[in-house]
């Protein structure tokens, strides 16, 4: 038989998160801890054991309280992220921990579940009388894109296309150079990324999520930034998990993409994966047909399955597509008021 925990402690959490390889750096307790903490939406972690008296964990599902206004109540694993769903030492577990979320759900007032889960899902619909009462929808308008890595930083490099190595020798050339540290880094990093993310016309995450994460030891957070003419012009957040680098952020200025900033970045941050004996580099998730996809296929990458999972009480029905981080509007702002007035947006958009 198998018990369901409601918000165990972090260390038996995370033992289980370094366990299980399928488990990502947002499985991690102090993902959704941050999370949590800067965007003030509660966090539910459900566990599940054996009964048998074994302590040890058999499965985790970290969700997330989202109540944005004028919007249906959720529960997702987790927002702002690209997959922290089920994961599990076998299927009857993941469905155990599915049914505990619907149940959960229900006694929260959410009328939708959303897991995002990397991979084929680690559960089956649970046949049950409370279970009838929500419908499926699976989603996989979104894509995962990771590469293997070599040995040495040597042998990647000669892996790599050579219009790619010219690009990060053009970099270089043009006197671009790389840092990378840790905290001290995180103003050079949100200067590229707020200004960047006002130019795709999206509201930027507030600066304390990322002071908040790159405080947080036990995700192995690392910033990487490119500098040209003593200024940063592409910088990257990083952090290592099960001997894989994850970079879920990452920006360059378009005005300064003739000097090719962002391909040093990306060579910096493969470089850095192997240095530490990293098996794969996270690229982090694209739209399949979108430029960016593209970009991050020219290394090498192989696009990986990402399904989110909505689960909608019924009559209700819920579709990803409905949010969107794109406001042609917001392009126009200018640079300190789309700063000043872009996390309060960016709280409530999910993805």
């Amino acid at each position: 038989m198998t018990e369901i925990l409601l918000n165990p402690g972090p260390a038996a959490w995370d033992d289980y998160a370094e366990k299980n390889s399928s488990a990502t750096f947002s499985h991690r307790f102090d993902w959704g801890e941050s999370l949590s903490a800067v965007y003030q939406v509660p966090v539910f972690r459900l566990a599940a054991k054996r009964r048998s008296g074994d302590t040890s964990l058999t499965g985790i599902l970290p969700l997330i309280f989202f109540a944005a206004p004028a919007r249906d109540i959720r529960l997702i694993s987790l927002p702002y992220t690209d997959a922290a769903g089920i994961v599990a030492d076998d299927c009857a577990t993941g469905t155990r921990l599915l049914t505990a979320a619907l149940d959960l759900a229900a006694d929260l007032g959410a009328v939708h579940v959303e897991l995002r889960q990397a991979g084929g899902p680690i559960f089956q619909i649970p046949a049950t009388d409370s279970a009838r009462r929500w419908t499926h929808a699976p989603h996989t308008f979104k894509t995962g894109l990771r590469r293997p890595l070599p040995e040495s930083p040597a042998e990647l490099w000669t892996l790599l296309p050579a219009k790619v190595r010219n690009q990060v020798r053009k970099a270089r050339t043009c006197g671009c150079t790389v840092a990378i540290g840790g905290p001290e880094r995180v103003d050079d990093f949100y200067a590229v990324f707020s200004e960047n993310m006002r130019d795709l016309g999206s509201p930027v995450h507030a600066p304390e999520l990322f002071r908040v994460l790159l405080g947080r030891q036990a995700l192995s957070p690392w910033v990487i930034v490119v500098s040209l003419a003593a200024r940063p012009v592409a910088a990257a957040i990083v952090f290592i998990h099960n001997s894989i680098l994850c970079n879920p952020w990452a920006s360059s200025l378009r005005r300064c993409r003739p000097s090719c900033p962002n391909m040093l970045l990306y060579w910096a941050m493969l470089e850095l994966a192997v240095e530490y004996g990293c098996r794969w580099f996270d690229f982090g998730r694209s739209s399949p047909d979108a430029a960016t996809c593209r970009f991050k296929r020219q290394w090498g990458t192989a696009m990986q399955p990402l399904t989110w999972h909505v689960f909608s009480r019924r009559p209700h029905s819920w579709d990803p597509h409905a949010e969107t981080l794109v406001d042609e509007t917001w392009k126009t702002l200018d640079l300190s008021t789309s700063r000043r007035e872009g996390p309060a947006r960016r709280r409530w958009i999910s993805l």
